[in-house]
């Protein structure tokens, strides 16, 4: 991947063109974005309180596990950047191990 590349997959919170992306466009990139690297994104539906802070939680779809938000205490922002240091991480190991 080259650097130009690089820079627009790690580039979430603008448009291509440069303009910054809304809340609502967020979610729906974390959204896309989570359920490509086999994770769900669970908004919480019941009313805030003490186990509940309202925003979202990133789940592996295979396992289960609350990988991020216990809670309901991530949002979009806080996810986007979780799975980009996956991502990256992920492609750091594998071009070690090649």
């Amino acid at each position: 991947m080259t650097t130009r590349e690089n820079e627009k997959m790690t580039n979430w919170q603008t448009y291509r063109n440069g303009n910054p992306r809304s809340i609502s466009n967020l979610e729906r990139l974390a959204r896309h974005r989570a359920t490509k690297l086999g994770y769900r994104m669970h908004r919480s539906r019941s009313r805030k309180g003490r186990d509940n802070a309202g925003e979202f939680m990133l789940i592996h779809k295979a396992s289960s596990t609350v990988l991020l938000g216990a809670g309901y205490t991530a949002n979009a922002e806080m996810i986007l950047e979780y799975m980009e240091r996956k991502r990256t991480h992920a492609a750091a190991d594998h071009s070690t191990h090649h």
